[in-house]
């Protein structure tokens, strides 16, 4: 194997060699030299940064220079006050996949660079940054290197493992559970949770599996509260999509204007659809009855179907699946994730279908965004008539 592996590795060498003599040949010489910036607008050296605002903070740099013209991509570098960049603590892409000569970083991306130069939680440290210019597999650093105070964000520790909206303005006295998020079918990160619900007047609170409170503030953050008292509903009556980050102390809660069943076929040369609104029954949990499924008998048994979801700020998300049906309708594949909406492929992505059994057959349907069902997450299903 080891020889195996050393031929490979013979073989790509002579022909990267083999292909830079052939440009050179050509009369193409690779010229991967960079004039670089080596100056850095912002934040200025020594600038602070308070990252319980919750505020992005950007990064500008003067543009390099590549010698023939071409493409150059910059990468901003950070590391211990006291680094010298050999072995970064943290490397990120510029804006418009690194061809801009800028960066603006999320509180909450910062706050974990911060974590990783020693910075303890709701301390106040400092990290030291750079960029970094590219061209093809050459790349130089920039000799001005600046450093940057950051107040780190006041977070709860431990994170939750297990969280509930509890108060008189929440639909369930018992509470409503939030599960951990998802979004196109990978989880968004520690201490990330979400919940589908309805929001009524009144106040209401968080609570997690050790008795600690937190209230949603108007502008987006999550305060803890040492009393365990309710605070003041922010929110609107409604039906909410509710996502908290406890690694940011941030929250969102967008109200959900609709959720549509959608069936396809593609059959003879045509294209069929359907869309049935679903009616919200309470605790996270949309009903469609009786659902005459005729679209699902075709020449093509082309079954596709998933679910369609409207938010109040003009969004729109699929609702469904990138699994294949096999011979029956497992937990697993009936399962939901919330995915990204993308009009190109609005007909065809993320797609359940119906055994051959079914098509034709009248059914109810429910769908549970939450985790009081057999999954323990979302998941849908359909009772036959």
């Amino acid at each position: 194997m080891k020889t195996i592996l050393k031929n490979i590795m013979l073989f790509a060498a002579g022909a990267l060699t083999l292909g830079f003599t052939a440009c050179e040949e050509d009369g193409q010489d690779l010229n991967f030299k960079i004039q670089p910036g080596n100056e850095l607008y912002a934040p200025a050296d020594n600038a602070s940064v308070n990252l319980d605002q919750g505020l992005n903070t950007s990064f500008e740099w003067a543009p390099s220079v590549a010698e023939d013209g071409g493409y150059i991509t910059y990468e901003v570098l950070f590391d211990k006050a006291d680094g010298d960049f050999s072995a970064p603590l943290a490397v990120k892409n510029s804006q418009m996949t690194g061809s801009k000569a800028s960066l603006s970083i999320s509180a909450k991306e910062l706050n974990e660079v911060a974590a990783l130069a020693g910075i303890e939680n709701a301390k106040t440290g400092q990290l030291k940054w750079t960029v970094r210019a590219g061209k093809g597999l050459f790349a130089q650093t920039y000799t001005q290197a600046n450093v940057l105070t950051v107040s780190r964000i006041n977070l709860v520790d431990p994170l939750p493992t297990a969280v509930m909206l509890k108060g008189e303005a929440v639909e369930d006295a018992a509470g409503i559970k939030l599960i951990p998020a998802y979004l196109d079918g990978k989880a968004v990160g520690s201490g990330v949770y979400e919940c589908f619900t309805k929001i009524s007047e009144g106040e209401f609170t968080v609570v997690d599996e050790l008795d600690r409170y937190y209230s949603l503030k108007s502008n987006g953050r999550i305060k803890h509260i040492v009393d365990g008292s309710s605070t003041a509903n922010t929110l609107k009556a409604g039906i909410y999509w509710i996502k908290i980050d406890f690694s940011a102390m941030t929250y969102t809660a967008v109200q959900v204007s609709m959720i549509e069943y959608y069936a396809a076929s593609w059959a003879d040369n045509s294209m069929s659809t359907v869309y049935k609104t679903l009616t919200y029954k309470g605790k996270g949990v949309w009903e469609l009855l009786d659902y005459d499924n005729e679209i699902s008998v075709n020449s093509s048994n082309d079954t596709r179907h998933r679910f369609n979801m409207t938010t109040a700020d003009g969004n729109k998300w699929f609702l469904g699946t990138t699994s294949s049906l096999g011979s029956s309708y497992t937990t697993d594949y009936l399962r939901v994730y919330i995915y990204t909406f993308n009009d190109n492929d609005k007909d065809w992505n993320k797609t359940y279908n119906f055994l051959v059994s079914d098509c034709g057959r009248d059914f109810d349907c429910y769908l549970y965004l939450n985790g009081d069902n057999q999954a323990g997450g979302f998941w849908h299903e359909y009772i036959f008539k």
